[in-house]
C-alpha cells in the first residue's frame, strides 16, 4: 500500500474550531504519526522512495464527509443510484442508507450493495417490509403491518451493518389515526435493539410536536426544514415551536436532509436566525436528484449553508462530527494517529451561486464561494481527484 504525506493544507480536525495548516501522514490505510522513520520501503531504504507527496497548498483538510441519508439501491428501488459515484467525487466516505430496504430485501441490498461497493456502507431498516421500492406504492407501516420478529432476526444477523429504524410518517402514507400507533411500537421495537429512529417528517400525518416528545435521546426527526402538508417546525409567527427547542435539548437529533422536495429556503432561514441550526447536514441524495437540480451533491448543500451566512466549522462537523457520532463510530472524525485515512481535500472558489428550493425560483438565496472537492482518500487509497489538482 502506498504511503502519502499529505503537505501545505489548511487542516481542520472535526469538532475543534480551529483550521491548523499542517502535514497529515498516512501508512497502511491509517492515518499516521509525524515520524519519517516509520516510514521505510522493505529493505529498509530511504524514505523518500516510498513516501508520496500531495501538495495541498490553497486546500482545506478535513476527515471524509458522512452522508447521513442517502438512497444506494440501485436497481432494487426506483430511486436508487450508484454508491461509488454519488460518493467519491463528493468527498463522501461513509454514507447511510435511510430505509431503502426493509425485512423483505435487505439480505439482496447487503449482498449485492454494499458488499460490493467501495464506500463505507451502513444502512437504517424501515419498518415496511418492503422498503421504499416504487414512490407509486408507499410502504405500510401501521403498526399491525411492522414485523417485529423478522426485524429482530435481521438486526441479529447484521449488526454491523444496521444502525437504526427508519419510518415515513407522512401523511400519503399513514393515516393521523395510525400514526401514532405506528411509531409507539417502532420506539418500542428500537428500545429492545437498542438503536435509533429516524423519522421522516415531510407532509406530517402528526402534530409535529406531539412526535418530538416521543422521541428519545439520539433519535432523529430529518427534513426538518420541510415545508409540505399543514405545518413545519415553525409557528405561526415564524418561530420554531417550543416542542422542537425541548426536544433538542433532550439531545433529538435533527437533520436538514435536503432533498428535492424536502427542504424550503425560508423555514431553514428563520430558524438558523434564531438559532436552529441542524446537528446533522444530509443530502437525501436519490435517481431524481442526482447530479441535478436544487440538490445535485452534499458540498453544493454544503455550500448553500456558507450562503445563508453559516460558519465553515460548523458546517463541517454537521456532516462529519454529528454523523460519526449517531453512528456510534467516532473514529470516522477522528485525525488522530491510528484512525483511518479517510480524507477529503476541497478549495474554497469564488462563483457566483444562486441556490433554489422546490418553490421555483420562489425562494432563493446567493453565495459568492463553493466547496470544490479536490481529492478524496479511503481507507489510505485515492479513490478520486480533481483533474487539474496536481499531486
Amino acid at each position: 500500500m502506498r504511503e502519502y504525506i499529505i503537505k501545505n493544507g489548511m487542516v481542520y480536525v472535526p469538532g475543534s474550531g480551529k483550521f491548523v495548516k499542517k502535514d497529515i501522514y498516512i501508512k497502511d490505510g491509517e492515518i499516521s504519526d509525524c515520524l519519517l522513520e516509520n516510514f521505510r520501503d522493505e529493505d529498509g531504504g530511504n524514505t523518500a522512495c516510498v513516501l508520496r507527496t500531495i501538495d495541498a497548498e490553497g486546500c482545506y483538510v478535513t476527515k471524509g464527509l458522512i452522508d447521513n441519508h442517502v438512497h444506494f439501491f440501485k436497481g432494487g428501488t426506483d430511486n436508487g443510484v450508484n454508491p461509488d459515484a454519488a460518493s467519491f467525487p463528493c468527498g463522501i466516505t461513509t454514507v447511510v442508507d435511510a430505509g431503502s430496504c426493509g425485512v423483505s430485501n435487505f439480505e439482496v441490498f447487503e449482498k449485492t450493495i454494499m458488499g460490493r461497493a467501495d464506500v463505507g456502507m451502513f444502512a437504517q431498516l424501515l419498518v415496511g417490509s418492503a422498503g421504499q421500492v416504487s414512490g407509486r406504492c408507499p410502504e405500510r407501516i401501521e403498526a399491525e403491518y411492522i414485523e417485529s420478529d423478522r426485524i429482530r432476526e435481521i438486526f441479529s444477523r447484521f449488526p454491523e451493518r444496521i444502525t437504526g429504524l427508519k419510518t415515513r410518517l407522512s401523511a400519503n402514507i399513514i393515516s393521523p389515526e395510525n400514526a401514532p400507533a405506528s411509531l409507539e411500537k417502532t420506539l418500542e421495537l428500537a428500545e429492545e435493539l437498542g438503536c435509533s429512529v429516524t423519522v421522516h417528517i415531510t407532509n406530517p400525518a402528526m402534530d409535529l410536536e406531539e412526535m418530538a416528545s416521543a422521541l428519545r435521546k439520539g433519535d432523529v426527526m430529518c427534513h426538518i426544514f420541510q415545508d409540505r402538508g399543514k405545518e413545519s417546525i415553525l409557528d405561526k409567527n415564524g418561530r420554531v415551536r417550543r416542542g422542537i427547542w425541548k426536544a433538542k435539548e433532550r439531545g433529538v437529533l435533527f437533520d436538514a436532509c435536503n432533498g428535492i422536495n424536502n427542504f424550503n429556503l425560508t423555514i431553514a432561514s428563520a430558524a438558523m436566525e434564531q438559532g436552529f441550526f441542524p446537528d446533522i447536514i444530509s443530502s437525501d441524495i436519490n435517481a431524481g436528484s442526482y447530479y441535478e437540480g436544487v440538490l445535485h451533491s452534499l458540498p453544493k448543500i454544503l455550500s448553500k449553508y456558507l450562503a445563508m451566512g453559516q460558519p465553515l466549522d460548523k458546517i463541517l462537523d454537521a456532516s462529519i462530527l454529528a454523523p460519526a457520532k449517531a453512528l456510534g463510530r467516532e473514529e470516522l472524525a477522528s485525525m488522530d494517529a491510528g484512525a483511518p485515512a479517510d480524507l477529503f481535500i476541497f478549495r474554497l472558489e469564488e462563483h457566483e451561486m444562486t441556490y433554489r428550493d422546490h418553490t421555483n425560483g420562489e425562494n432563493q438565496v446567493h453565495g459568492k464561494e463553493m466547496i470544490v472537492p479536490q481529492m478524496t482518500i479511503k481507507d489510505g487509497k485515492i479513490v478520486y481527484s480533481q483533474v487539474y489538482f496536481e499531486s
